[in-house]
């Protein structure tokens, strides 16, 4: 089967959500398919394009396996959301052009956010006369609107038409969350039409690990409890309440927050721990991949954190790379979220609600004198993560979907040319 992904991150060393992709890709031409991926230069997160790259019009490389077609688009550091949304916008619009010098797909498969991006594959499946995927990562325009990025109402009522002419002509959505996908059936979208495969963490690469490592020492972490969030620093991350429990937690010397990653509200942040003099809250940039199990391994707690309003539109990946490291959860999250059920579920963490520091604060102090049940949580999620979220089990599930994809699509071609 010849698949044609569309997304805007495509990079083995890549830190964000492109690493999903790239799995996903590598693992299906693995399995011998021909798989061709229209992204862009890589960038993210710091808006510079990767060393040994470059933002060329038109570029193309293989890589295990995967053909890789990369086209220009606006790259620049700023996180203004003009800069960010001309990035999205070009890129999207050079994707045809892309998926043009691709051969003609069985499958297309597109990746939203980006939303224009769902246009570029529209057309490319109504040329190729190839069924379309619309894989969904976020909810947008929701997930924009929740986090207040968009707020001009002309602005959101062209991106929920846009949003519903996608929904209604793509032949299959795949979903990440249950929430999702309600979110889906209450826009009028058949369930039927929907498929949900959850975001998955490779439990080959991030693994359980010694606690006392070189990530530690390297940070002067040995002897402390270590909270660590490791992940997008963005709008709907509400990790305020991580830094008012630190402020809170300040006199207690044996406990470090720990915060990796990038992203719109990190320097705001800063500033704050700045301006209360907070000793015990240590910032990292994004750490390369092949730091990442030893650093998750580093941690007491995990941290996965999503405010109220963008409970429904948005689902971080992060837990289940904590849970695939053996560590437990401790999420900031609203009563009845999805996170909390699949931490209820599978035995794994704790729950807190946003904009609660000192209910925050309290969890921390009592967990560090209870080990046993540390331990015990973060094995069980590691067990979970095995049997329901891992690598193998979802690139399996994608692989049926696909396939069904394209075994409906030809019997229905035979069944036209019958009727002709």
């Amino acid at each position: 089967m010849k698949i044609l992904f569309m997304a805007q991150c495509y990079a083995p060393e890549d830190v964000s959500g492109a690493v999903m992709v790239t799995d996903l890709a590598t693992d299906l031409a693995k399995r011998g398919h021909r798989v061709t991926v229209v992204t862009g230069a890589p960038s993210y997160p710091l808006g510079r394009v990767f060393k040994g790259y470059r933002n060329r019009l038109y570029n193309v490389e293989t890589l295990d396996g995967v053909r890789v077609i990369r086209t220009w688009s606006y790259i620049s550091p700023s996180k203004k959301n003009w800069s960010r949304l001309l990035h999205y916008g070009t890129y999207s619009a050079t994707a045809l052009y892309g998926g043009l010098f691709a051969s003609r797909p069985d499958v297309i498969v597109s990746y939203s956010p980006p939303l224009p991006l769902g246009l570029s594959a529209f057309l490319l499946s109504r040329i190729f006369h190839a069924p379309w995927l619309l894989q969904l990562e976020d909810l947008y325009p929701d997930a924009a609107i929740a986090a207040g990025v968009m707020t001009n109402k002309k602005v959101i009522n062209f991106f929920l038409g846009l949003e519903k002419f996608f929904y209604r002509n793509a032949q299959r959505i795949s979903v990440i969350s249950k929430n999702f996908q309600q979110a889906l059936v209450v826009k009028g979208i058949p369930d039927s039409k929907i498929e949900i495969i959850p975001v998955w963490a490779d439990p080959d690469e991030v693994r359980p690990m010694q606690k006392q490592n070189a990530f530690r020492r390297e940070h002067g972490l040995d002897d402390k409890f270590v909270v660590m969030y490791a992940g997008n620093i963005g709008l709907t991350s509400c990790l305020e309440d991580v830094v008012h429990a630190a402020e809170i937690l300040q006199g207690q010397i044996n406990i470090q927050f720990v915060i990796v990653g990038e992203g719109v509200k990190k320097k705001l942040l800063e500033a704050e721990v700045q301006a209360k003099q907070l000793k015990n809250i240590l910032f990292l940039p994004f750490q390369p991949r092949e730091f990442f199990p030893e650093m998750l391994a580093a941690a007491d707690l995990g941290l996965v954190t999503l405010n109220a309003g963008a409970v429904q539109s948005s689902m971080p990946s992060k837990i289940f790379n904590v849970m695939a490291s053996a560590r437990p959860i401790l999420a900031i999250t609203p009563p009845g979220s999805e996170i909390m059920q699949i931490i209820e579920e599978a035995g794994c963490g704790w729950n807190v609600p946003p904009a609660s520091p000192e209910k925050l604060a309290e969890a921390i102090v009592q967990l560090i004198g209870r080990e046993s049940a540390v331990i015990q949580m973060g094995q069980n999620g590691r067990a979970c993560l095995e049997k329901k979220y891992s690598r193998n089990h979802c690139v399996d599930a994608y692989e049926m979907m696909l396939t069904a994809i394209y075994d409906l699509t030809k019997l229905k071609t035979i069944h036209d040319r019958e009727k002709l």
